[in-house]
């Protein structure tokens, strides 16, 4: 813990680096899109398949 405190580049509580961190919070959202995208279209594939309120 002491060295996270030591080293100025260091970000508590993670210990990243601030372009480490900005690394994985592009990583995240992309994957939240990729995520957000593949189940937009199973979405669609289940209404083609079998329509529902209709």
């Amino acid at each position: 813990m002491s060295e996270l405190k030591s080293d100025p580049d260091k970000v508590w509580p993670t210990g990243f680096t601030e372009a480490e961190s900005e690394e994985i919070h592009r990583n995240v959202i992309q994957g939240t899109q990729i995520f957000g995208f593949i189940a937009v279209l199973a979405h669609l594939f289940a209404y083609i398949y079998s329509p529902w309120l209709k």
